[in-house]
């Protein structure tokens, strides 16, 4: 998997290869300046060598005026909060659904979580380049609104007792719309970088993801508490996604007035400028990155260990509530308030720990902690399971304690991704590897609940759990076996 990986970045970084943005002109002296910074590796392409100029050839590119309405961020954070909040709202919602299907604990079941990230995954090639031709604001606009329609669909399909594959596809067409979430971030990334308020910007968002993560669950357990509808709780959630689509479209504004004209060099000023050799990147860059100074392996080794760890967490996500009905006998309302309280706790870890954990012992040894403590999480709550037919208070107590242990990980984890991205990557093609690995991870979220669901039907969810702590354990082994070999290298030297 690793080679495969490895293979699949080095083509998505050959210029003209699998991942080739195309710049807006406005762009020309960003890319000049990033090409030159590049090691011997790194062979500059046709746009890089175009692009170069010299100093003094043109006037300096203009900063671009953005000039958002003071409701321009709130309601992009508002529409973001709310794009995950039909997620989030549905986690308590796969115990109903499988009694509305009539489906056992199985690959059937898995396929009720997969569904979504499929779509996910064709949308992660439409709406974030189409954002880049015709502007963030309506691309967010129509990718909430195909939300909207997605979830009426899905209403629909419930409350008319359609067969399980019509609601499938429903699921498949809303994901198709999932985008966003990823525009409403680069919308943010502009504005941050306009105005110099982009690590506020960020973290503003962050948030609003950690409070639909803590009260989407809530909010669905208690309204399908209150009205005993599966379709009356969808049809909420498409209500919410169709009123942030019109709200962004009135409240948030893009102006965005590069002066291209002084950007363009001359033809004759490009045919005159000499060639020149890539320098060599600087030895702290290349030191700062904790996987090494291979990029393409650095690369291959992200993808790969976050794919690992996302096939732990979605085979939580798919059956933690049905084994927790099965368990503890709660319903979705209760299912709902657990998913809360988790996400609390990772919310807690996130402000309190995350951070002074990653400055005290590094980048890649939180990674691997946090991986750790997911693996031994989704192997505890297994053990629980495993330990006894009849289900006691300490086994009860065991099982929280395990749940815990994995919730406590996942904010360890999450933030070194982007982390280990952001210190191997070049700034030019940060934004493409990024989705390079969304991509592999959304594979993984796809794949995992189905293969492992398969598991929970024939060998029971022990095994099912075991094999999904493996998993993250193995993505760790990658982790730490890079590490090392990053060690010896570097003594070496």
């Amino acid at each position: 998997m690793t080679a495969l990986c490895v293979a699949w970045v080095h083509a998505a970084m050959i210029p003209g290869g699998l991942v080739q943005p195309r710049l807006p002109q406005s762009h020309a002296t960003i890319v000049a300046t990033a090409g030159e910074r590049r090691g011997p590796q790194h062979r500059p392409g046709v746009l890089h060598s175009v692009l170069r100029m010299r100093a003094g050839d043109a006037k300096p590119a203009p900063q671009s005026d953005m000039r958002p309405t003071v409701m321009s961020v709130p309601t992009v954070l508002i529409a973001a909060f709310l794009n995950l909040l039909g997620f989030t709202m549905m986690l308590p919602m796969n115990v109903a659904l499988r009694s509305h299907f009539g489906l056992t604990t199985g690959a059937s079941f898995g396929s009720l979580s997969s569904a979504y990230p499929l779509g996910m995954f064709f949308a992660l090639f439409l709406w974030p380049r189409l954002s880049d031709r015709v502007g963030r604001r309506p691309v967010i606009s129509m990718s909430l609104a195909g939300s909207g329609l997605g979830l009426l669909a899905q209403c629909y399909a419930l409350y008319r007792s359609w067969p399980l594959h019509y609601f499938l596809g429903c699921r498949v067409l809303t994901g198709c719309c999932a985008g966003a979430g990823p525009v409403a971030k680069a919308y943010l990334a502009d504005l941050g970088s306009a105005t110099g308020r982009l690590p506020r910007y960020m973290a503003w968002r962050d948030a609003a993801n950690t409070m639909a993560f803590i009260a989407g669950p809530l909010i669905g357990g208690q309204l399908y508490q209150l009205t005993g509808s599966l379709a009356a709780v969808i049809g909420f959630t498409a209500a919410s996604s169709l009123a942030a689509a019109a709200t962004v479209s009135v409240f948030v504004r893009e102006d965005l007035v590069p002066n291209t004209a002084a950007v363009a060099p001359a033809p004759s000023a490009v045919a005159a400028a000499p060639p020149r050799k890539p320098s060599k990147v600087p030895e702290e860059e290349l030191l700062a990155c904790p996987l090494g100074r291979e990029l393409a392996t650095a690369i291959a080794t992200v993808c790969v260990v976050s794919s690992l760890y996302n096939c732990g967490t979605a085979t939580f996500s798919a059956f933690f509530g049905p084994l927790v009905k099965d368990l503890t006998g709660v319903g979705v309302r209760g299912i709902g308030l657990s998913y809360t309280l988790l996400s609390s706790l990772s919310f807690l870890v996130s402000i309190s720990i995350a951070a002074p954990a990653q400055m005290a012992l590094g980048t890649l040894r939180t990674c691997i902690l946090g991986l750790a403590s997911v693996a031994c999480g989704l192997l505890g709550m297994g053990a629980v399971v495993a330990s006894s037919a009849t289900i006691g208070t300490a086994q009860l107590a065991a099982f929280w304690l395990a749940a815990a242990v994995y919730q406590v990980g996942v904010p360890l984890f999450a933030p070194t991704v982007p982390t280990m991205l952001l210190q191997c990557v070049p700034r030019h093609r940060r934004g493409a590897i990024m989705g390079l690995d969304e991509a592999f991870n959304t594979v993984a979220r796809v794949a995992a609940p189905i293969a492992f669901g398969q598991l929970y039907s024939t060998q029971g969810p022990t095994t099912c759990l075991s094999a999904a702590s493996l998993a993250v354990f193995l993505a760790a082994v990658v982790a730490v076996i890079r590490g090392l070999l990053v060690m010896r290298s570097t003594r070496g030297d």
